[in-house]
């Protein structure tokens, strides 16, 4: 078992004993990993449905809370405290999140909640699904993490996401596990823009 999997059954553990009801989902690398892609995870990124969740999943980690709050100024250094365990950023864009970090077993995990996408296409019909947009609660796919089921984003959202950054290691990884495993038809077509629906059926020599 890779250390992100340790961390991450343990992460699962922690929360399944607080009995807490949070909508939480796994996104990024581990995500990919989890569903098959031949990557190899530096992180454990999570997502959660609203602000106060951020500060509920701080309860959960605080084993991993340090006693008081370091020097550094919400750069990539930054680690959750008891004193202070999410802080909220907002960028000249108007983009806003609020986020707790921590390191588990020598992992890095995040825990996010986006207020403000300052207008990163969304939608279901033609622009793409956003990876950390409204439609993934209804969309998630549900995946194994030893005797814990945890939410993750599937493969066919995650490609939008990764075409829109042009990130293309984790392109073909996604793609070769999409192309060996097979993909879901229909979400495929809402999760991807038109140009990177054309850019997936002529990776697979779909004629349409």
């Amino acid at each position: 078992m890779n250390n992100w999997e340790q961390a991450l059954e343990k992460i699962c553990a922690l929360y399944a004993n607080t009995n807490r009801k949070t909508d939480w989902i796994i996104v990024g690398s581990v995500g990919s990993a989890l569903q098959g892609c031949a990557i190899v995870p530096g992180d454990i990124d999570i997502y959660v449905k609203n602000k106060e969740s951020v500060l509920q999943f701080a309860k959960v980690l605080e084993p991993f809370s340090l006693p008081v709050k370091g020097e550094e100024k919400y750069d990539e250094h930054w680690l959750s405290s008891i004193e202070e365990p999410t802080f909220t950023q907002t960028f000249q864009s108007g983009f806003t999140w609020t986020k707790g970090r921590w390191v588990v077993d020598g992992v890095e995990v995040e825990v996010v909640h986006i207020s403000n996408s300052a207008g990163i296409p969304d939608s279901l019909d033609g622009d793409g699904i956003w990876e950390g947009g409204k439609f993934i609660w209804d969309l998630y796919r549900n995946i194994q993490v030893g005797p814990y089921q945890v939410k993750t984003i599937p493969l066919e959202i995650q490609l939008e996401s990764n075409l829109r950054r042009k990130r293309e290691d984790r392109i073909q990884s996604i793609m070769k596990t999409l192309k060996t495993n097979g993909y879901d038809q229909e979400l495929v077509k809402k999760a991807l823009s038109k140009d990177h629906l054309h850019y997936f059926y002529e990776q697979l020599d779909i004629v349409i």
